[in-house]
């Protein structure tokens, strides 16, 4: 199981790279080197779990102290404080890899592509990650293909 995760995540790494590389293209108008892309995924990824586990932790989330004796309350705290942290999450994502798309890529003279540039490149790779994952989820329904499935059930 833990080879077949493996695998996972280097096929998505390869490809997610191959969507920035593509998203360069079409919001900076250049053509991105493939390993820099796949250093940028990386780096973006490594920063991101790193901020997501702080956030995570400053928000309390797993902790089992929000609300504690009270059942509805600690479900309520849980709920709140896991919608601060979707909405914390994405925003830092967002930014973080808008950092690293600057200080990775660089456009054919050597020069910065900006942050504006960069969070713009960032916005149409979210884009295309967005209409992939609906387009798989819609496949993998048609084919019956659901999380039961997926878990054995």
């Amino acid at each position: 199981m833990l080879v077949v995760s493996l695998l996972f995540i280097v096929v998505g790494l390869l490809v997610a790279a191959l969507i920035l590389k593509l998203s360069v293209r079409i919001a900076a108008g250049f053509p991105a080197g493939y390993l820099r892309s796949l250093g940028t995924v990386v780096v973006a990824g490594i920063l991101g779990f790193i901020v997501n586990f702080a956030l995570s932790m400053v928000l309390g989330i797993g902790s089992g102290a929000m609300g504690a004796g009270d059942s509805e309350a600690a479900a309520v705290a849980m709920a709140g404080a896991g919608l601060a942290f979707l909405g914390i999450s994405l925003v830092a994502n967002f930014l973080i890899n808008a950092f690293c798309v600057n200080l990775i890529i660089k456009r054919p003279d050597g020069g910065s592509i900006g942050f504006g540039r960069s969070l713009l490149v960032v916005l149409v790779y979210m884009i295309i990650l967005v209409v992939i994952g609906i387009v798989l989820g819609v496949v993998m329904a048609m084919l019956g293909i659901g999380a039961a499935s997926l878990a054995g059930l």
